[in-house]
């Protein structure tokens, strides 16, 4: 059967509208061998090899023209389990991932639902190692509630591409980053995300500003901005990409820097690719930061299908244990249990989209 009608018996089955629609269904399949190890107490190192799913999905997304200048839209996505993960619930489906419906048009796109803040996007736009072993989440999503989030009740709008300008702004209305319920009384639990990206044909610019706010005694709000840029040429592409927050954990004056680059070389169906991450130490303190590097080599067997090897490792600071190398994005891992450990880890994998 093909693609098209089995979006569109899914569509039914969610809901009878949805079919009426033009609908696709798409989805990732990403697994991996992965050969975990990090140090432990006492000089030792615990170490093992996982199968792990890594943010495989399914999602449901259409489109009903309602105008000239008018259509609406819709996403129903999923985490899929492929294997057993950290931080899934068991069984096919684990999390909601982007999941909204809105309107869209030569005015721009306007969405409410769950969705990735603009603070993440740009950050994604320049990891060469998304998903996989060394992803640059391990590093710059690490402190306060973190800075790579997918809320719930978000209100976002896209404006249309201008001479390459694009701007996204989000509002999240209530939030439960950090562990804080919200209590649903005067948006006390609010955040907001904004970014701004110029794209041309061999370079690109991204800039982003996120706060969150709680209702609490003393600091109520910490914040980040984050800049990255990246260029192509003759099958290389560079990336580079800043991150500066303050008021880490909704406490004053506990503030980070990160700063990363990484550089891929394609070459037919082939890419190689390397990456390097560092987290300064937390204002205040010392030995509080880690380093973080992977390397690795990417094979096309298709559009849709690339197979995979990278090694990463990540070194924590003395005083921190904090880092890890294969936390953010991927399946499975191993916490570091003593301060100044190392994790690393070796991973082969296969992804399609579909």
């Amino acid at each position: 059967m093909k693609k098209h009608l089995i979006a569109v018996a899914v569509a039914a089955a969610v809901a009878a509208p949805a079919a009426m629609a033009d609908t696709t269904l798409y989805g990732l399949a990403h697994v991996s061998i992965d050969a975990v190890k990090s140090d432990q107490a006492a000089g030792q190192d615990d170490s093992n090899v996982n199968v792990s799913s890594n943010s495989s999905r399914l999602g449901v997304k259409g489109t009903e023209k309602i105008s000239s200048n008018l259509s609406a839209i819709y996403q129903f996505e999923t985490l899929v389990n492929v294997s057993s993960n950290a931080g899934t619930s068991s069984g096919l489906f684990g999390e909601a991932r982007n999941t909204f419906v809105g309107l869209t048009g030569g005015w721009g796109t306007a969405l409410v639902g769950k969705h990735d803040t603009p603070m993440k996007l740009v950050g994604r736009k320049y990891d060469l190692f998304g998903d996989q072993i060394g992803d640059s989440r391990n590093l710059i999503g690490v402190g306060g509630a973190g800075w790579d989030l997918r809320p719930n009740n978000v209100v976002a709008y896209v404006t249309p591409a201008m001479a390459g300008i694009q701007a996204t702004l989000a509002y999240v209305t209530d939030h439960d980053i950090a562990g804080n319920t919200p209590n649903y009384d005067n948006n006390k639990f609010d955040a907001y995300s904004l970014s701004a990206t110029y794209t041309h044909k061999i370079f690109d610019l991204g800039a982003a500003y996120e706060r969150h706010n709680i209702d609490a005694a003393g600091q109520n709000n910490e914040s980040a901005y984050r800049l990255g840029a990246g260029v192509n040429f003759a099958g290389v592409r560079v990336n580079a990409l800043y991150q500066k927050a303050s008021d880490l954990g909704f406490t004053a004056g506990k503030d980070q820097s990160v700063w990363g680059a990484g550089a891929s070389y394609t070459f037919g169906n082939n890419v190689v690719k390397a990456q390097y991450y560092k987290a300064n130490d937390i204002s205040g303190t010392t030995d509080t930061g880690a380093n973080m590097f992977a390397v690795g080599y990417d094979y096309k067997l298709s559009k849709q299908t690339t197979l995979y090897a990278a090694y990463a490792k990540t070194d924590n600071d003395a005083a921190t244990t904090a880092y890890n190398v294969s936390k953010a994005g991927h399946g499975d891992y191993m916490s570091v249990g003593v301060a100044g450990g190392n994790a690393s880890a070796f991973s082969v994998g296969v992804m399609h989209k579909f």
